[in-house]
């Protein structure tokens, strides 16, 4: 009898054993992931046999060991559900993470879950995925240029445009998601892919931009190892934290990534006004109110004019409630440098500024009003900055034309007490910018034009911004829209507020990107519902922060990595970047406008009255009339993002296609020899015919060349001569 029960718990012991070593297999679309018993990623597999790598990936807490109790199972949905306990030696907290693998249309959808286990803390959470044989293997993502391995890499050549298309080994990178708009080293969405040209096959993982993501890096090694950690997330007990990521498997080509991530999120890339492609065109940042040469900056590719900040009062109070449309108020007399011009008083309208956006309209040019909701007050006839603490105010400073009084009598809660040492965003050094120390403050950050920053979470400031928004709708009719600027500001952490969310160190805070995460809808409703736009100038690029923009209005889109992370935002949005001077044009002025072409971006125009941007100069608007045919055939670009669709024989230049309307165009730039053979596929899909008309244009040439072109085998081919190292290609179909 006790030697049958041995035998029997002997083969007990065997079937669990067994069954313990299971692994577990997943399937969706064309991927097929394999994971281990205790629920790591060990494969990843073509459905059809043909490419298999063998990977590892899982999710943790940082600064936590594992406890060896992990839980695996699968799920109704033919997934699988792990379950890890993490525990912190140094600080005694701990938590629960749970991952779900589940097949999802064409991908394998990886949620993660995190739970605090007691009082709330926070540590980095990071999720690895490790490729241990990278022979083949090249790495890829939204990075602003593939050079930079860090914020502190950055030579002499920094700003100077990079194909950010290219892929490249496994190497040791740091880069921070949204980047910073004067450092190298960022990328804008949150993905990455590892491709392998040789069998046109690639494997990407991509972050979704619904999370509640804040501050988050990726560390890359040459040995093929990626992890993305998420930072000041609040972890307790009962309060669960979600994020979803996709993994697919997709040909070599990169706009298969973007067009997965655009299928799966449109309305981050699609604008939400009808409106927004069609204001488009050279930009200009005036507060210029005198006749201009129209005929002139139409030929260049037309205007958008960011109207210059200083029609308002100061900072905040953009429309002031004065009587009537002709009350006068002081503008923001203050130098670029946002300094106070003494002795200087210069006022506007209503009725002015409404009168200025009709005659832009009327000449086809467009006009954006400056709006930005994490600066308030600045330089005016009491002081040269709003005050701290707050001061003792007599009757007769009590007023809306008192920075220091309206801020302290209506949304005192809005002042900003920062969490990080930044000790102002465009004096960081690369250190600071990827490893910032933790620094209550105790005072204001003061900023441009001796304002403050401040934090839009505050519901009494956002009410104040909204009622703003809603003057600029009922008394600027005429105005296309607004210009949000100083957005790098949503970096920072309100030590002075809870949203529930965040935590630095050892106490809440409040994230302004949660604050402006729950302003801008409202703002969104105000605008677009009148029909209007609102664009952004990105000192951070990041697509969690799209889904409410219209366009972007890139400040220092003139250094060649901003303007590709803009880029990769903008496929279906306007982009115009910054250009602050003719010496940047000048120093290579085919190199500078083919970039912007290829990327599908507007530089700015050489505008009258432009603020510490270009100004007219005949030496330089003669490369802008060079160019300016191609800017005017750019306007309302879309992106063509179906897989496979052009490349250049040899690469021997750098290219890309765009949708106008039935129109297609082709910049082909940076050419290095005296003619391109360019190949455009799936022509079926774009033309709908069988024989299209090109036109080839050149810059500085008023002919185009033209001819009737046939489609074979679903292919176009051209081979086309380059002039300035360039050609611009302007497809229809015959009689079209």
């Amino acid at each position: 009898m006790a030697r049958s029960t041995q035998m029997i718990l002997l083969l007990l012991f065997g079937v669990c054993a067994t069954f313990a070593q299971v692994s577990y297999t997943i399937r969706s679309g064309t991927l097929e992931l394999t994971l281990s018993p205790n629920g790591r990623l060990t494969e990843a597999a073509s459905t059809n046999g043909s490419w298999k790598r063998t990977i590892h990936g899982h999710t943790s807490l940082d600064g936590c060991r594992e406890a060896p109790d992990v839980r695996t199972r699968k799920t109704a949905d033919n997934g699988v559900e792990v379950v890890r306990q993490y525990v912190s030696d140094s600080t005694r907290n701990g938590g629960t993470i749970i991952e779900r693998f589940a097949p999802d249309s064409n991908s394998i959808r990886w949620e993660v879950e995190i739970e605090g286990d007691a009082n709330p803390w926070t540590t980095g959470i990071t999720t690895t995925v490790e490729f241990p044989d990278t022979a083949g293997a090249r790495f890829w993502t939204t990075w602003g240029d593939p050079n930079h391995l860090s914020a502190a890499d950055r030579g002499e050549d920094a700003g100077v445009w990079h194909d950010p298309f290219e892929y490249r080994a496994f190497r040791n990178m740091h880069l921070v998601y949204g980047g910073h708009f004067g450092k190298a080293g960022g990328y804008s969405i949150p993905l990455f892919s590892t491709v392998y040209p040789d069998i046109s096959t690639g494997l990407s993982l991509v972050m979704s931009p619904e999370d509640p993501l804040l501050d988050m890096h990726m560390i890359t090694t040459g040995q093929g190892k990626v992890s993305q950690t998420r930072m000041y997330h609040r972890l307790e007990r009962g309060k669960k934290v979600t994020f979803t990521m996709h993994l697919f498997l997709h040909d070599g080509d990169w706009r298969s990534i973007m067009a997965f991530v655009v299928e799966r999120y449109p309305r981050y890339f699609h604008p939400p006004s009808r409106q927004a492609l069609k204001v488009s065109g050279l930009g200009a940042y005036s507060s210029y109110e005198g006749d201009i040469d129209t005929t002139k900056y139409k030929a260049m590719g037309g205007i958008v004019n960011w109207k210059a900040s200083f029609d308002f009062s100061y900072m905040g109070m953009f429309i002031p409630p004065v009587e009537t449309d002709t009350t006068r108020w002081k503008r923001f007399d203050v130098t670029s440098e946002g300094e106070l011009i003494e002795g200087q008083a210069t006022y506007t309208t209503r009725a002015q500024l409404r009168h200025y956006a009709a005659r832009m309209k009327e000449l086809g040019f467009f006009t954006l009003n400056y709006f930005n909701v994490t600066e308030f007050g600045g330089a005016s006839a009491f002081g040269k900055e709003v005050a701290f603490p707050k001061p003792e105010f007599n009757e007769e400073s009590d007023t809306w034309t008192n920075p220091s009084s309206f801020l302290y009598n209506n949304f005192p809660g809005a002042i900003l007490f920062g969490s990080h040492d930044h000790i102002g965003w465009h004096k960081l050094t690369p250190q600071l910018f990827m490893f910032p120390p933790v620094r209550f403050h105790d005072t204001p950050y003061y900023t441009w034009g001796h304002a403050i920053a401040t934090d839009v979470g505050d519901s009494a400031y956002a009410a104040f911004l909204l009622d703003q928004a809603q003057r600029h709708v009922d008394e600027l009719p005429e105005a296309h829209g607004i210009a949000l600027d100083r957005i790098d500001w949503f970096n920072e952490y309100n030590w002075h507020a809870d949203d529930g969310k965040s935590w630095i160190q050892d106490r809440p805070v409040r994230s302004l990107l949660n604050s402006f995460k729950g302003f801008v809808p409202h703002l969104g409703k105000i605008m677009h519902d009148a029909g209007k736009v609102i664009f952004c100038n990105p000192e951070m690029n990041r697509l969690d922060m799209m889904e409410y923009f219209d366009g972007v209005f890139n400040e220092f889109g003139y250094l060649g990595f901003n303007l590709n992370q803009s880029a990769f935002l903008t496929f279906y949005k306007p982009l115009i970047c910054w250009t602050p001077d003719k010496a940047t044009v000048l120093k290579s002025p085919d190199r500078f406008f083919q970039s912007h072409l290829v990327m599908g971006a507007f530089p700015m125009a050489p505008f009258p009255g432009n603020d510490h941007s270009i100004p007219p100069d005949p030496e330089v608007e003669r490369y802008y009339l060079d160019y300016g045919r191609m800017f005017t055939a750019l306007n309302g670009r879309t992106w063509v993002l179906t897989p496979g669709v052009i490349d250049i024989q040899d690469d021997i230049a750098v290219a890309n296609l765009f949708a106008v309307g039935n129109t297609f165009v082709v910049p082909v730039v940076m050419g290095k020899d005296e003619k391109a053979t360019v190949h455009i596929r799936k022509c079926g899909q774009l033309f709908h015919a069988g024989t299209v008309m090109v036109e080839m244009w050149y810059p500085g040439s008023a002919n185009a060349m033209t001819k009737a072109c046939k489609v074979e085998r679903d292919e176009l081919e051209l081979t086309v001569p380059l002039k300035r190292d360039c050609a611009f290609l302007v497809i229809r179909p015959a009689g079209g």
